[in-house]
């Protein structure tokens, strides 16, 4: 679980936003709270582990002041694609993002304003994520937007750690020219994508992990831990693309 440091007033904050919540909410943020706190440790083999791959689209590219437009997500258990376990949300925006933004991810200003409470949507992801380990393609931006909204809109500031394929991918099959999230599925043979929808962009995403989860074993990759620690000295070597 990833904290994020709070000064006095943003711990002020958070506590007024917590406040304004109804009933509801706060109990099913307690029970988020405690996946959080309850789930499998990292030494929990790779082959048992439920992975979440999320993405987002956002009203632009600033990873600290766009929102969340939509939530595509998608389990990966038993090193499976889990078509019968995902999750969607477009959030209902007070004012649709700009014209070439639209054309980016194909919402509509119509559909951007006739979109779910953003409370409400980002409380489904968390109970959905639950006690799951978080995988996305250049997870900085989405863990950072993520993060930023749970704790604008729902006084929380505990969530899931993500791990970056972005990272990952490049220590398991390096000698490759590959960047984006297009280089990977195309080197892979995957089928083509919607990109620039986000549970399109989920589903590329977890095929890429299913991948990874193949590979790992033949680099002593056994458990969540072992994943984890292969990002982080990825990063530390500056092999990140």
């Amino acid at each position: 679980m990833s904290t994020w440091p709070l000064s006095p007033a943003e711990a002020w904050r958070a506590r007024k936003v917590r406040r304004s919540l109804a009933p509801a909410v706060h109990a099913r943020l307690a029970c988020v709270r405690r996946g959080f706190l309850e789930r499998p440790g990292l030494a929990q083999p790779l082959a048992l582990a439920r992975f979440v791959v999320l993405d987002l689209e956002t009203t632009g590219p600033r990873m600290f002041e766009d929102r969340i437009i939509s939530i595509g997500a998608v389990a990966v258990t038993e090193r499976t694609v889990r078509h019968d376990d995902a999750f969607e949300a477009l959030l209902r925006q007070d004012h649709s993002s700009a014209v070439d933004n639209i054309l980016i991810h194909q919402i509509g200003g119509q559909q951007q304003l006739a979109g779910i409470d953003p409370v409400e949507g980002l409380v489904a992801c968390l109970e959905f994520i639950a006690e799951s380990r978080v995988v996305a393609f250049r997870a900085e931006f989405d863990a950072t937007v993520f993060g930023r909204e749970v704790r604008s809109l729902l006084g929380f500031h505990a969530w899931p750690r993500f791990i970056d394929l972005a990272t990952v991918l490049p220590a398991l099959f390096p000698a490759t020219a590959n960047d984006s999230l297009d280089d990977w599925v195309a080197h892979f043979g995957l089928p083509p994508i919607g990109r620039h929808h986000a549970i399109a962009d989920a589903y590329a995403t977890a095929q890429l992990l299913m991948i990874v989860l193949d590979a790992a074993p033949r680099f002593g990759i056994e458990s969540a831990a072992d994943l984890r620690d292969a990002e982080v000295a990825q990063r530390w070597l500056g092999r990140r693309r």
